[in-house]
């Protein structure tokens, strides 16, 4: 089916027309944040790694951080590359 949208810019067109050409893939997102150990009482770094589909290292980023938007420890994105999986069946 067609679907026409307005679009307040040709630049907003162009983005949308690209995106629809390009094709998702699963990329690795590694986190990384600081835990206080219950036992120590030392600061733990704690590693984790995301499978996120997205369009783009960019786009993935953005998805994470929506993601951890309400996580209670302060966390950042260590890397982001883009993963040899090709689908994931369920």
């Amino acid at each position: 089916s067609l679907k026409i949208f307005l679009f307040p810019s040709r630049k907003v067109f162009k983005a949308i027309l690209f995106l629809n050409f390009m094709e998702e893939k699963f990329f690795i997102a590694k986190i990384t944040y600081d835990l206080i150990d219950d036992n120590t009482g030392k600061l733990k770094k704690i590693k984790e790694e995301k499978l996120v589909r997205g369009y783009s290292v960019t786009d993935v980023e953005a998805k994470v951080t929506k993601a951890f938007k309400d996580f209670s420890h302060e966390w950042r994105i260590t890397s982001v590359f883009e993963s040899k999986i090709d689908e994931v069946i369920n």
